[in-house]
């Protein structure tokens, strides 16, 4: 007779890779779109595209536009250094896809790459909190208490619609 434990094994396993697939993916897409927003990577993105306060999240928007480009002026004198990141993080989802299609699977190397990639993203952010930390010591105490005022607006409103329907303005009452 066949011992029912040794049976229950490989069922157990056969649902533990494709488990692990999906949390491997959903780790990676979480990682692009990181990489995306932070990096700019769409053409003409970078330092001067308005979707380069999409770091910032709510900060970005409840800064003043002087604020703004005082912050993008400063990742501006950045931009060789992200040119070269954002380099180096294609190359790494190349090495990761490649590692993913490898047989046998190596979860030690798709993990190192994945740690390198969280390294290029933390410096990115790093340094985007860096600046406003920098650009709020520059300001007078009016200056933040307004700051502030804006923020607690931007919070209380939520994170912006993208709905193509909605083009500013409050809704009418019926």
């Amino acid at each position: 007779m066949s011992d029912p434990a040794a049976s229950a094994a490989p069922r157990r396993r056969s649902w533990l890779r494709p488990a692990l697939g999906l949390s491997l993916a959903l780790n990676v897409l979480l990682l692009g779109l990181i990489c995306g927003a932070l990096l700019g990577h769409r053409p003409g993105g970078g330092p001067d595209d308005p979707g380069a306060m999409m770091a910032l999240g709510p900060y970005g928007r409840a800064l003043d536009e002087a604020d703004r480009a005082a912050i993008r002026e400063a990742l501006r004198t950045e931009a060789p250094r992200f040119r070269q990141e954002r380099r180096e993080v294609r190359q790494s989802f190349r090495d990761l896809l490649a590692a993913l299609r490898a047989e046998p699977f190596d979860a030690a190397q798709v993990s190192s790459l994945l740690d390198r990639q969280e390294r290029g993203v933390q410096s990115h952010v790093d340094l985007v909190r860096q600046l406003m930390i920098d650009r709020l010591a520059t300001m007078s105490q009016a200056e933040r208490a307004a700051f502030a005022d804006r923020l607690e607006a931007v919070l209380r409103r939520g994170p912006p619609r993208h709905d193509h329907r909605d083009r500013g303005g409050p809704p009418s009452d019926p």
